[in-house]
């Protein structure tokens, strides 16, 4: 899961000690310079159609809301966490300084994925893998100075839109310092799936009535290009080496590894990210830099 803004001071003190990330480079050693990074980057903020290369696919961007692309979207995700995740496309907000959420769009190039198997999704099953799998890195957590965590459960089950080839589910964790949730969109591709990503409090998706709008949003302005959709699939396409039951559970991380980030409240799950919004530390960096760029009063 991904990080609104809310790394404990004790992260961002590892960060600090933590200097080179491959990719992106060397982190940001100050507030003053994790300023400057958000400052570089070049939100959208016009109400058109912006073009995802990588996925062949468009957004739509509507009114009042903003879009990172490309590298600059990497490079939040980067800066939000700590954490690189090169598969990141773009980063949808308001444009707004009081934003308490956004949705990542992952592009996964892994072929056509069949969807003849959704009546064998098995939704207590995926979730008692994954409880499993989270237990039993508790104890590497725990060594590398992080809290245990406990999967809650199901927030909303794996639910299947077939006119839109969209899976959506979202799932529920704690550890002591409270709970959390993110609400997730598979949609599927010609070539592949866009994962999309909401991160968000608890409370402010059951306030959403289970489904954020933000996400609800983000699905309705993207659509893949002509040649490039599910329909357009021939025989000959590369086809992925699972069906919509392993999707979902590639997505939550039950039958596949893990990467763990020493002296971060965070962990990667299979290319999924899920990092703590506990007390805030890298909060106000991220606030202000909003406030900045969208306008809007300290508080």
């Amino acid at each position: 899961m991904r990080l609104i803004a809310g790394l404990v001071l004790g992260a961002f003190c590892a960060l600090m000690a933590s200097p080179v990330f491959a990719g992106q480079g060397t982190y940001p050693q100050t507030e003053d310079e994790l300023d400057a990074a958000y400052n570089a980057l070049n939100w959208q903020t016009a109400s058109q159609g912006y073009k995802l290369p990588d996925s062949h696919a468009t957004i739509q961007l509507r009114s009042g809301q903003a879009i990172l692309l490309g590298n600059d979207a990497r490079r939040y995700s980067w800066l939000a966490s700590g954490v690189e995740f090169p598969d990141t496309e773009a980063v949808l907000t308001y444009d707004t300084s009081s934003a308490q959420a956004e949705v990542y769009y992952e592009w996964r190039e892994e072929g056509y994925v069949s969807d003849s198997d959704w009546e064998d999704v098995d939704p207590d099953a995926l979730l008692a893998e994954y409880r499993d799998g989270t237990e039993a890195s508790n104890e590497e957590r725990v060594a590398n100075g992080m809290e245990p965590m406990e999967v809650v459960g199901w927030l909303e089950t794996p639910h299947y839109d077939k006119s839109s080839r969209t899976v959506t589910y979202s799932i529920e964790l704690k550890d002591k310092n409270g709970d959390w949730a993110n609400a997730f969109a598979l949609r599927l591709g010609r070539t592949g799936y866009t994962q999309l990503t909401w991160v968000g409090s608890v409370g402010l998706l059951q306030s959403a009535g289970g489904r954020p709008q933000l996400l609800n949003d983000a699905l309705a302005s993207h659509s893949y290009q002509d040649g490039y959709r599910y329909a357009d699939f021939q025989q000959g396409d590369k086809v992925a080496a699972y069906g919509i039951t392993g999707l979902i559970a590639a997505a939550l991380g039950a039958k596949f590894g893990k990467g763990l980030i020493a002296g971060l409240i965070a962990f990667v799950l299979a290319g999924k990210k899920i990092i703590i919004p506990a007390l805030i530390a890298l909060a106000g960096a991220v606030a202000r830099f909003r406030r900045r760029l969208f306008g809007g009063a300290d508080s």
